[in-house]
C-alpha cells in the first residue's frame, strides 16, 4: 500500500469493517480493497452501498449467516478427497440461509437498479438440498433412506441385535441353575453370563473375565460370539456403503460448483456492503458521492479513529478560488488532528466508504493524498529530523499536480527558525504555483503573513482558552492564531519573572508596533468567536432539553392513557364475567326454583379470591380430597398437584391452602435387563464441533467407553477446522487414553477436520 495509508492507519478503519464481516467472500473482497481514482467505478460503488442502506432502513438488516469456505471445499475435492457428513451440514446451513435471504428479499418487491444483478445471482441450489436431506439427518448422522443397500445392511444389523438379545434372555432361564446373576453383563466387548465357575465348563463360550473372588466366571455363549462376528461385517459393509454415499455426493457438488460460487459471491459481496453500513452508523457516517468540482467541503468533520463520544468535529472548505490553508495555534491544539482527519476523509472516498461528516459535506476524488506529517516522518538511513522533512518534500514536489492533495504539518520545522520561515513562505508560494490543493499547519509569522496576502489562501487558527491554557479543538475560519508558548509555559511551573521578560524580549526583538496592533485585534476577534460559540453552544443545549422534556411529557401522557385503558378494560371483562355468572344462575333458579343452590353460587360469585402465592415445590392441603400434595407445576389459576397416593390431578388454586411439612420424593425402580438391551447402537463417528474444549473432552471420553465396550476397532471424530484449538484438545487426550493404540488426520476421507482413531 502506499505511504498514506500506513500514515493514516487505514488498516484500523479495515479492521473496524472486518468485525462486521459474516462471510468468507465478504472478508476476501475486503482484503482486496484499494483505493481508486476512477470515478464511475466509486460512484457506482457508493451507488450500491446507498440502494443497500435504504433498502435495510425500509425492512430490516438481510438475514445473512453462511460463512462456507468454498475454496477449501474444492481444494478437498480435487485433491480427490470425498465430502463428508460435516461438509454436508455446512453446505445445507449455506443452502438453507440463502432460502431466507431470498425470501426476505422477495417479499419485498423491492425494485433494485444498481444491486440488480447482485441480486439475481442468488440462486439456491434446492436439488442439492433435496439430495442432501435425502443423504443426511438434523444431526449430521447418514439416513438409513440414503440408499436401498444401507437400508437393508442396518435393517440386518437390528435383526442380529434382536436375536442376541432373545438368545441371551433364553440363557438366562435355560442355564439359571447355574448362574450367579440373572441379568447379562457386558465383558469386554461381549455379551456374557455371569456363571458359578463350578459349572463353568456346563456352558459352551468364551470366557471373558472372572470375578476378583474366582467364584464368578463371565462367558459369552458361541452363538453369540458368531451374531457379533456377523454384527461387525455388516459394520463394515455399512461403512463402506456410507463412503459410496458420500462420493456419488461429492461428483454432484463438483458439476454444480460453478453456479454454486456465482451466489455465494453475490452475497459475499451484499455482506460486504452491508458491513459498511453496519460501520456508517456505528460511526454517524454519512455516504459521500464525489464531486466533480474541485471542492473540500467536509462539514462537522470528525476523525473516524477516534472515539465518537469525544472528538471534535470541524468544518474544512477549500475551493477553485480558495486552495490554500494554513493553520497555525498552539501545541497541541488540534493541528495534526486536523490533517489526518481532512487526509483519511478524502483517502475514504477512494476506497468507497462512508465518511464521518454531515449530509451536506462534498469533496472531490483527488488522483494522489500527499502527506508530510509530523511524528510519521521517517528517519532511516540516519537522516536528521529535518533531512527526513525535506526529504519527504522533495519527492512531494516532483510528483504533485493540480489533481493532487497535499498536506504538510509544521513546514520548514527543525532548522534554524529564520530560514525554516524562510523555508515555509517558499514552499507556500510553489504549491500556490502549482494550484494543487494544500494544507499547511505552521507557527511562523511570516507564513501566516503571507496567508493574509494572498487571496487563494485561507488563514485558520485553534481556539485557545486563556483563562484555563488549554485548547478547545476547534477551529476559527480567517484568522491566525498565537503558538501561546509563553501561557503554556506559565501552566507546566516556568516562572512568572521568566515568563515575563521572554515577552518583553520578544516584544522588544521581533514585533512591530504594526504587529503588535495586528495581534492585538486578532486577540479580540477570537474573543469574539470564543463568545460566539459559546452562546452558540448554549442555545443548542438549551434545545435540546427543551426536545427531550417535551417527549417526556407526551410519553408520560401515553403512559398515563394506557394504564387507565388497561385498567378499565379489565373491570369491563371482570364486571361481564359476573353478571352472566348471575344470569346464568338467574335463569337456573327459574327453571329449577331451587333456592339453596342459587345461593351457593351466588355466594361463590362473590367470594374473595385466594391470595395465597404459590410456587412450585410448595406442599400444599387438597381440601375436597382431604389430603396433601406438591405442586409439580402452575398454569394461571390452577396447579398440576402430585398426590400422596403417587396420582397426579388438577386443581383450582382456590381449593388448596398452604402447608409445612417434610418433602416426600416418590421412589422409582429400575429393570436392568432393560437398560442393558436397550443400549442404543453407537456410531462409528462422533461429531464435536460447536462443542466447548471441557464439553467435548467429555463427550469423547463416555464415546471411546463405549467403542470399547463394543470392542470397536477404529472411529472417527470430527472436530472441523475452525482455529485448531479443538483439535489439538482432543489430540492431547486421545495420546492418553487407555482405549487408542493410535489416530492421525483424515483418513480415507481425506482433509484434517476429522480424526481417524485405532482403538486397542
Amino acid at each position: 500500500m502506499d505511504k498514506a495509508w500506513k500514515i493514516l492507519e487505514i488498516d484500523l478503519i479495515i479492521e473496524k469493517i472486518k468485525n462486521n464481516l459474516k462471510t468468507k467472500k465478504g472478508l476476501e473482497i475486503l482484503n482486496l480493497l484499494k483505493p481508486s481514482n476512477d470515478f464511475s467505478y466509486i460512484t457506482n460503488e457508493l451507488n450500491k452501498f446507498n440502494e443497500l442502506d435504504k433498502y435495510e432502513e425500509m425492512f430490516g438488516v438481510l438475514p445473512i449467516s453462511t460463512n462456507i469456505d468454498l475454496d477449501e471445499l474444492i481444494k478437498k475435492i480435487n485433491q480427490g478427497a470425498v465430502l463428508v457428513e460435516e461438509d454436508l451440514m455446512v453446505i445445507r446451513e449455506d443452502i438453507l440461509s440463502t432460502i431466507d435471504l431470498e425470501r426476505f428479499i422477495f417479499k419485498h418487491n423491492y425494485q433494485f437498479i444498481y444491486l440488480k444483478e447482485n441480486i439475481e445471482k442468488i440462486k439456491p441450489s434446492l436439488i442439492l438440498l433435496n439430495d442432501i436431506n435425502k443423504i443426511i439427518g438434523k444431526d449430521g448422522e447418514i439416513l438409513d433412506e440414503a440408499s436401498p443397500n444401507l437400508k437393508n445392511i442396518r435393517r440386518n444389523k437390528s435383526r442380529i441385535q434382536g436375536e442376541i438379545k432373545k438368545k441371551m434372555s433364553s440363557y438366562l432361564t435355560t442355564y439359571s441353575q447355574f448362574l450367579e446373576s440373572d441379568k447379562v453383563h457386558l465383558r469386554d466387548g461381549g455379551y456374557c453370563l455371569a456363571v458359578n465357575s463350578s459349572y463353568k465348563n456346563s456352558i459352551k463360550g468364551i470366557v471373558k473375565d472372572v470375578s476378583d473372588s474366582k467364584l464368578t466366571t463371565f462367558i459369552e455363549p458361541f452363538e453369540i460370539v458368531e451374531l457379533q462376528n456377523e454384527f461387525h461385517c455388516l459394520e463394515i459393509e455399512e461403512r463402506n456403503e456410507i463412503n459410496k454415499i458420500l462420493r456419488v455426493f461429492t461428483l454432484e457438488f463438483e458439476d454444480n460448483f460453478n453456479s454454486y460460487k456465482a451466489t455465494n459471491d453475490s452475497i459475499g459481496e451484499l455482506d460486504f456492503i452491508e458491513a459498511k453500513i453496519k460501520f456508517k452508523k456505528e460511526n454517524d457516517a454519512n455516504i459521500i458521492f464525489p464531486s466533480k468540482k474541485k471542492i473540500i467541503n467536509l462539514l462537522e468533520a470528525k476523525h473516524p479513529l477516534i472515539d465518537k463520544n469525544v472528538v471534535i468535529s470541524n468544518d474544512f472548505s477549500l475551493n477553485e478560488s480558495n486552495i490554500m490553508m494554513i493553520i497555525s495555534g498552539p501545541n497541541a491544539g488540534g493541528k495534526t488532528v486536523a490533517l489526518k482527519t481532512i487526509a483519511i476523509l478524502c483517502y475514504m472516498i477512494k476506497l468507497g466508504l462512508p465518511l464521518t461528516v454531515s449530509k451536506d459535506s462534498e469533496v472531490t476524488l483527488f488522483n494522489h493524498i500527499y502527506l508530510d506529517i509530523g511524528d510519521s516522518q521517517s528517519l532511516e538511513s540516519n537522516l536528521s529530523t529535518f533531512s527526513a522533512h525535506i526529504s519527504s518534500l522533495s519527492y512531494i514536489f516532483n510528483h504533485c499536480n493540480c489533481n493532487d492533495l497535499v498536506l504538510i504539518d509544521e513546514i520548514g520545522n527543525g532548522t534554524d527558525p529564520k530560514e525554516g520561515e524562510s523555508l515555509a513562505v517558499a514552499i507556500a508560494k510553489f504549491l500556490l504555483k502549482k494550484k494543487c490543493f494544500s494544507i499547511l499547519t505552521s507557527h511562523y509569522d511570516l507564513v501566516k503573513k503571507f496567508a493574509y496576502e494572498h487571496e487563494e489562501v485561507i488563514n485558520a487558527s485553534f481556539m485557545f482558552n486563556e483563562r484555563k491554557i488549554t485548547s478547545t479543538y476547534k477551529m476559527l475560519i480567517g484568522i491566525g492564531g498565537k503558538s501561546y508558548g509563553f501561557l503554556i509555559a506559565k501552566k507546566y511551573g516556568i516562572s512568572a519573572d521568566i515568563v515575563s521578560d521572554a515577552i518583553s524580549i520578544y516584544n522588544q526583538n521581533y514585533l512591530t508596533k504594526e504587529e503588535v496592533k495586528i495581534r492585538k485585534v486578532e486577540s479580540k476577534e477570537i474573543k469574539l468567536k470564543e463568545y460566539e460559540k459559546e452562546l452558540k453552544d448554549r442555545e443548542n443545549i438549551l434545545s435540546e432539553k427543551e426536545k427531550e422534556i417535551e417527549k417526556l411529557r407526551k410519553d408520560l401522557q401515553l403512559k398515563e392513557q394506557k394504564l387507565k385503558d388497561k385498567k378499565l378494560d379489565e373491570l369491563d371483562q371482570y364486571l361481564d364475567s359476573k353478571y352472566d355468572e348471575i344470569n346464568s344462575i338467574y335463569d337456573d333458579f327459574i327453571k329449577n326454583k331451587n333456592i339453596k343452590d342459587a345461593t351457593n353460587k351466588l355466594e361463590n360469585v362473590i367470594k374473595v379470591e385466594n391470595n395465597e402465592e404459590f410456587k412450585v415445590g410448595d406442599n400444599v392441603f387438597i381440601k375436597s380430597l382431604n389430603c396433601r400434595g406438591k405442586i409439580m407445576s402452575i398454569n394461571k389459576d390452577t396447579l398440576v398437584v402430585s398426590l400422596e397416593n403417587g396420582f397426579k390431578s388438577k386443581i383450582s388454586k382456590d381449593k388448596v391452602s398452604l402447608v409445612q411439612g417434610e418433602k416426600k420424593t416418590l421412589k422409582s425402580t429400575r429393570n436392568i435387563d432393560d437398560e442393558i438391551f436397550n443400549i442404543k447402537p453407537v456410531s462409528f463417528s462422533i461429531n464435536l464441533i460447536g462443542y466447548h474444549i471441557d464439553e467435548a473432552i467429555d463427550a469423547l471420553s463416555k464415546y471411546l467407553d463405549d467403542c470399547s465396550i463394543r470392542k470397536y476397532k477404529e472411529v472417527k471424530v470430527i472436530h472441523g477446522y475452525g482455529t485448531g484449538k479443538l483439535r489439538e484438545a482432543i489430540h492431547n487426550y486421545l495420546k492418553t487414553s487407555r482405549y487408542v493404540k493410535s489416530f492421525k488426520l483424515g483418513g480415507i476421507d481425506g482433509g484434517s477436520g476429522a480424526t481417524i482413531v485405532t482403538l486397542k
